[in-house]
């Protein structure tokens, strides 16, 4: 064998090592991001659903004349 086969297989084996090493780095972050949980929202959509009751008597009150 000659130096440009040796020198070509030497690149092939850093190129695929390197190749290994970025996958490997992209797999754990994509655990990292798996692994983070949803935040409890069930406070924010009741404080959504009693401000829409709101606005509908708001809405009825301001709507009916004899009311005012």
């Amino acid at each position: 064998m000659d130096i440009k086969t040796i020198a070509g297989i030497v690149g092939l084996v850093i190129t695929l090592g390197g190749l290994f090493v970025q996958v490997g780095q992209i797999l754990n972050r994509l655990e990292v991001v798996e692994g983070r949980s949803i935040p409890n929202t069930q406070q924010i959509e009741q404080d959504i659903v009693g401000i829409k009751k709101d606005i509908e008597q708001l809405k009825a009150k301001s709507s009916n004349p004899l009311a005012q």
